[in-house]
């Protein structure tokens, strides 16, 4: 094999680890958000593509689309121990000397339509609560967004403890 093919590969794998670790924080995030509790008056964080519109949604729509993730299964246990289980298998095949790209990318496939799952059940919960809404309440709500566009996601606390 040229040292050009070894340079092109080696890029592929750290494309599809990064890909694939962004891909989980989303579904982490969400996941985190749909189980985590907590202060039921505290702005709840979703992924990235979403994130604005339940920030602009009064606080029974947003507890609303909370519950519809819950229920919808798409962030079950099983699930979370698949993207362990699949996680481990990654890095051990990426330890090995000879590399198999088929067992790699079978589980990173795995992993991609596990996040394609939840993103499916977020979109949908967060669609059942914009068609609920009266013209009137969708004009508000469009207003409420286009503020969260402007200001941008609110600042994270520090969490570090010290």
């Amino acid at each position: 094999m040229s040292e050009e093919n070894t340079k092109k590969r080696r890029w592929q794998r750290i494309l599809l680890v990064g890909s694939l670790a962004l891909n989980l924080a989303v579904v982490g995030v969400v996941a985190g958000v749909a189980f985590g509790g907590g202060p039921k008056e505290r702005m709840q964080r979703f992924d990235l593509t979403v994130g604005p519109l339940t920030r602009a949604m009064d606080n029974d729509r947003r507890e609303a689309v909370r519950d519809a993730l819950r229920n919808s299964g798409a962030f079950r246990p099983a699930d979370r121990n698949g993207i362990r289980s699949d996680m481990a298998a990654m890095l051990n095949t990426l330890r090995q000397d000879q590399f198999d790209e088929e067992a790699f990318r079978s589980a990173l496939l795995r992993q991609r339509e596990r996040l394609q799952s939840g993103q499916v059940a977020v979109v949908d919960a967060v669609t059942v609560q914009i068609t609920d809404m009266s013209a009137q309440e969708r004009a508000e709500f469009a207003d409420r967004l286009e503020e969260q566009l402007r200001r941008g996601a609110p600042q994270r606390a520090d969490r570090s403890g010290g």
